[in-house]
């Protein structure tokens, strides 16, 4: 996402709100990182957060009213619309310590397996990527701990 950011920041240089969305997702994610590991972020810090999201989310709106996303580059809309789809997703590692602040790890494991995607595998829904990613995620999870038995584990998971 800090990448989308940057980009429809250099290419719509008109609107203010991609500037004012990155800064304060950066902020978000600095704040997030000085608390101890497993802490918990404060109720009022977190709606705080929230509020000042929407308040950009409204912005980009007005900007995109007043000043329409021109066919050649709709990126930037986009975004907007993911964003204030997804809000609850992207603000999740605020409510939840377990959660990541960035999915740069997901995307990095993800390239290797969509680099074979059209020779391999074809899916039918959604759903069959869906459970996919939460597969290899859960035995991403697993295999983090060397001692780990991925095979008990994995039974553990399924039993």
């Amino acid at each position: 996402m800090h990448l989308l950011l940057c980009a429809v920041m250099d290419n719509e240089k008109g609107l203010t709100w991609s500037a004012k969305m990155r800064s304060l997702i950066q902020e978000m994610i600095h704040y997030r990182n000085s608390l101890e590991p497993g802490a918990a972020m404060e109720e009022a810090t977190i709606a705080e957060f929230e509020d000042r999201y929407k308040d950009i989310l409204n912005l980009a709106k007005d900007e995109y009213e007043y000043e329409s996303p021109t066919k050649y580059y709709m990126d930037g809309y986009n975004l907007y619309m993911r964003m204030s789809k997804y809000m609850s997703n992207h603000l999740l590692f605020l409510h939840n310590p377990d959660v990541p602040t960035t999915n740069n790890e997901a995307e990095r494991l993800l390239r290797a397996y969509k680099r074979k995607q059209a020779q391999a595998v074809s899916f039918r829904s959604l759903d069959g990527i869906d459970y996919l990613c939460r597969c290899m995620s859960m035995l991403f999870e697993i295999r983090k701990n060397p001692e780990t038995n991925v095979f008990q584990k994995l039974s553990e998971k399924f039993a």
